[in-house]
């Protein structure tokens, strides 16, 4: 990750982008939004950083990167049965109705054509985090704005 000072317990999410201005700003956004980006500007060492941490539960991938690309990293991370479900949305310049099934057929979760809108982006990781703490179990020690933990929920009024 570059210069930007991330506070601890942040949900880890790997970002996968080429373009050092694209990284830079998607950095800053995750930051902003509570998470911990984890990024790589190519699909060898993305892969390599998914193997190594388990604790990486979202992904954003662009699908035109050197060395392994975002579909051959959505069709490992569906291949490999000894490590956590990791929410992987592809994030490309493509934007045919056949390049979007391309990639949700080779195992990305959902698709976004870059540019796009932040609260798009925002939405949509917000629905990838819901799905892997619900399904998954995986729930960060983190606090919420409120500082209430997101572990743990309000407790009823009497």
């Amino acid at each position: 990750m570059s210069e930007l000072t991330v506070p601890p317990n942040r949900l880890k999410i790997l970002l996968a982008e080429d373009s050092p201005s694209v990284r830079k700003g998607l950095e800053s956004f995750l930051v902003k939004w509570g998470y911990e980006p984890i990024s790589t500007d190519n699909g060898d060492h993305a892969w390599e950083v998914l193997e190594k941490d388990p604790s990486i539960r979202l992904a954003i991938i662009d699908w035109t990167l050197p060395g392994l690309s975002g579909i051959q990293i959505c069709q490992r991370l569906r291949t490999r049965t000894n490590a956590p479900y990791v929410y992987a949305i592809m994030f490309s310049a493509r934007k045919s109705h056949e390049e979007k099934l391309l990639a949700l057929d080779g195992g990305a979760d959902d698709f976004l054509v870059k540019p796009c809108k932040p609260s798009e982006l925002r939405a949509r990781l917000g629905v990838g985090r819901r799905i892997v703490e619900t399904a998954f179990g995986h729930q960060p020690k983190s606090q919420e704005p409120n500082n209430q933990s997101i572990d743990t929920p309000p407790k009823p009024k009497d």
